[in-house]
């Protein structure tokens, strides 16, 4: 059986991460006045680490007993066994 997520502030059942990506686009023209042109069909993406995880609807978001940011994929299904009601 599936862990369910029911935001405690608006009800709905639709999670999110927050993520910090870094991308590299690449650079296809230098022109004489400085401006950089970049191939944006072509992203190549790097690292990322995710910031926190929350409610698509309204924006609640999943805090630790500290009141952090909760940003560890191994903590939510035990934040949502604790918060959120399971059938």
């Amino acid at each position: 059986m599936a862990i369910k997520f029911v935001c405690p502030k608006c009800g709905k059942n639709e999670l999110g991460s927050i993520e910090q990506v870094i991308r590299t686009y690449p650079i296809t023209k230098i022109s004489e006045n400085g401006d950089l042109e970049y191939d944006t069909d072509r992203v190549i993406a790097g690292d990322g680490e995710v910031l926190a995880y929350q409610c698509i609807n309204c924006g609640f978001e999943l805090k630790n007993e500290m009141g952090n940011p909760i940003g560890d994929c191994v903590k939510v299904p035990e934040w949502c066994k604790k918060n959120c009601p399971q059938e």
